[in-house]
């Protein structure tokens, strides 16, 4: 069967392909262990080109899902060596099994890595921040409060703590952040019911630059931990339902 397009918005064949096989792994379609048809039978299914497909399954495989074995083609790799790109998608089409996480539980796992990892940048670089070094995340914030009620919210808010880093020239932490953002903003998409700011929002994070400013760097991580705790229970609360 060929594959529909059902979005608008421009999609490569590529994409498509990857797209697809991409849920048919992850939903249980083709088990951990399974090999998946061959080249020239699994490109008439998507109606794919030989090209378009082996591009598809060489991306899969930079996520771990799949992986080439002499004699026996291309194998699906087991639930646990997947790589975190794939988390996304298996928010999307992911169907659990005995002894897997449901995946209310996957997303406040996620919750809490988010938390640890924004925590730490904290810890890092609140020492380096010079006066008036939060001006971009301030706008950031004020842009994030702005599209509270949109996806780009999501965006904006993840975009305070890259300004942050940056601010203190941590270029590790920066990058670090780039690679967690893109996993946020993408599993941020399938939690558009909970991911949204609170009350204090524009209060608490303001708070929080001055303290930077003022040099008060562990009442600065204090006030940003209790902050993220009262939110992403808040969000975990909303989850429960679905673990």
């Amino acid at each position: 069967m060929a594959l529909p397009n059902p979005d608008p918005n421009p999609t490569t064949a590529i994409d498509a392909v990857f797209e697809r096989l991409l849920a048919d792994i992850v939903s249980g379609v083709y088990a951990a262990g399974s090999r998946l048809p061959a080249e020239r039978e699994l490109s008439r299914q998507l109606g794919a080109s030989r090209p378009t497909l082996r591009e598809a399954l060489r991306r899969l495989g930079e996520w771990n899902l799949v992986e080439p074995r002499r004699g026996s083609g291309v194998v699906v790799r087991p639930y646990r060596d997947w790589s975190i790109e794939v988390i996304a998608g298996y928010l999307r089409y992911g169907k659990p099994e005995g002894g897997q996480p449901a995946i209310g539980r996957i997303l406040i796992d996620l919750l809490a890595m988010r938390r640890a990892m924004v925590l730490e940048v904290i810890k890092l670089t609140a020492p380096r921040i010079p006066k008036g070094g939060t001006a971009m995340a301030r706008a950031a914030m004020a842009r994030a409060w702005a599209m509270k009620d949109t996806p780009a919210y999501a965006r904006e808010d993840f975009e305070i703590m890259r300004q942050v880093a940056e601010a203190a020239h941590f270029t590790p932490g920066l990058w670090l952040l780039n690679r967690i953002g893109k996993l946020w903003m993408d599993a941020a998409g399938e939690l558009a019911f909970a991911v949204k700011p609170p009350a204090d929002y524009v209060s608490a994070h303001s708070k929080f630059f001055d303290m930077l400013e003022d040099g008060k760097h562990d009442e600065a991580y204090q006030h940003m931990a209790d902050y993220l705790d009262r939110h992403d229970k808040r969000m975990a609360q909303i989850l429960e339902a679905l673990a």
